[in-house]
């Protein structure tokens, strides 16, 4: 690509760092100029050595000030109207919304947004505050995305929902799938850090490198991730397993409507029921110890978990859902249980503690599966394809 100079916009620089940094390393390779719009957490300095420019953006992603989302709008406009960037391309909620009209405001001639998933607003019907809530999202999304580019989604799914909302035109929508990909270097038996192994096994008090059945959820701690329908499972489970260790791993997310009390995990510790291990980085080694991986949520964009996961090859199981179920081949790389049936997650589990060699043979097709279809360069490609097309062919 020619040099064009390129924003990505996001709530978190969390999100940036781990879900996108592909895609920035693959624009400043192509001599292209990549900016960040964020706020400054703890991956700006890693983003900034990738030779990105920050620009610090004040967005509070659970804020309902009108105030104070008018003079974030007010911020974002100002720096897309002086930075005069080629494209933006936004991600998750207030990104989307915001990013789309400060973008139109300011003159930027390509925006494209990202639908990574529906969360708490769609997920469920809820009472009347959601409904309202739902219904303002619904206006806002419909609104922005008129002076869009182009709309990306994860999942066939929730293309189809925001057609059925009327939230987005067919024309203008464009389902990619692989997520954000994964890299498969880095989650694979030849990237782990044996040093971090065996520091974890000394945290779980595991002796030897045989840690026995490990059933890991790696999630934000959010109801509708299904943490409830995990912990009961480990409920059912622990009677016949007791030397099973049921892994959760994930922030507890306190701004989140939908985010489960820390009292909650500690009671479920006391009881023996689970191993809480909080927000970590060494993933590739908690996978690589797990013999089985689990994410009973209730809708996704594409789970990011189970894609590190089936890289690591261990065999997965989710919800028979949107989002969830493009990852599965049933019976074949995992299983399928329905939406917030325990009983089910725990038959499903289950039948993969009893039988070591269907593990084996589901975490290797799930592997194929990812280098054929979520490995993190054919996402990069299918995003540098649609940049070149949406800069009309001078990339």
């Amino acid at each position: 690509m020619k040099a064009h100079r390129i924003a990505l916009i996001a709530n978190t620089d969390f999100g940036l760092y781990n879900y996108r940094l592909g895609i920035i390393r693959a624009l400043i390779a192509s001599g292209c100029k990549v900016g960040i719009i964020c706020p400054a957490g703890q991956y700006a300095g890693e983003l900034r050595k990738e030779g990105v420019e920050h620009h610090r953006l004040n967005i509070d992603r659970k804020g309902t000030n009108p105030i104070s989302e008018l003079r974030t709008l007010w911020q974002l406009y100002r720096m897309l109207k002086k930075e005069r960037f080629d494209l933006v391309h936004t991600f998750t909620i207030k990104p989307n919304i915001y990013g789309s009209l400060a973008a139109r405001a300011a003159g930027t001639p390509v925006v494209i947004n990202s639908v990574t998933g529906l969360g708490y607003v769609f997920i469920e019907a809820g009472g009347a505050k959601r409904w309202l809530l739902r219904k303002l999202v619904t206006n806002l999304y419909r609104f922005a995305f008129s002076f869009s580019s182009r709309v990306t989604f994860q999942n066939k799914d929730d293309f189809e929902l925001f057609q059925q909302y009327r939230i987005v035109d067919s024309h203008k929508g464009t389902f990619m799938s692989g997520g954000s990909g994964v890299d498969t270097d880095k989650f694979s038996s030849a990237g782990i850090n044996l040093d971090r192994v065996r520091a974890l096994y000394r945290e779980l008090g595991i002796a030897g490198n045989q840690p026995g059945i490990v059933v890991t959820l790696i999630s934000r701690l959010l109801w509708d991730k299904g943490i409830a329908e995990f912990v009961k499972a480990a409920r059912v489970l622990k009677p016949k397993y007791p030397a099973a260790l049921f892994l959760l791993v994930g922030p507890i997310d306190t701004g989140n409507p939908a985010a489960v009390p820390r009292q909650y995990v500690e009671q479920a510790e006391r009881e023996g029921l689970i191993k809480y291990l909080g927000e970590r980085t060494d993933i590739a080694e908690i996978l690589h110890i797990s013999s089985a991986v689990t994410l009973p949520s209730y809708r996704e964009g594409t789970p990011r978990t189970l894609l590190e996961a089936m890289s690591m090859e261990k065999p997965i199981i989710t919800t028979d859902t949107a989002g969830c179920r493009e990852v599965v081949e049933e019976g074949r790389n995992g299983l399928l249980v329905p939406v917030k049936d325990h009983v089910a997650l725990a038959c499903a589990i289950e039948r993969l503690i009893d039988n070591e060699e269907l593990r084996i043979k589901m975490g290797k097709h799930g592997r194929e599966k990812v280098l054929r279809e979520f490995d993190e360069r054919i996402v990069v490609g299918q995003t540098l394809k649609l940049y070149e097309e949406l800069l009309g062919g001078k990339a």
